[in-house]
């Protein structure tokens, strides 16, 4: 598995996985073939991801950032109101350099 998901083209990678899935499902090890079925649910997404190595874990990030946000603008409605809690979080602003006695 290693070595298929090492390789960076597209057409090789579909090709020698589905073959692995084929393989196992044709074994007698169950927990393998639950694997290969999962495989073969989200195949698309495995095959992108061997070409450009990206997950959603900067989305997720942003995601965080987001809720965060709207927790802490809670009773707010204007955009530009959750706008500007947002841009304070994803910032990370020390206020205490810009003004000593706060802190």
């Amino acid at each position: 598995m290693r070595d298929i998901l090492e390789r960076k083209q597209i057409n090789v990678v579909s090709a020698m996985l589905k073959q692995w899935c084929t393989n196992v499902l044709r074994s007698k090890v169950e927990p393998m073939k639950d694997v290969a079925r999962m495989i073969r649910r989200h195949f698309d997404g495995i095959v992108a991801w061997t070409q450009t190595r990206q997950t959603n874990g900067f989305i997720e990030a942003l995601n965080g950032l987001f809720q965060a946000a709207k927790r802490k603008a809670r009773g707010y409605t204007r955009f530009a109101t959750m706008r500007t809690v947002l841009f304070l979080i994803a910032g990370k602003l020390d206020f205490t350099r810009i003004n000593p006695q706060a802190a």
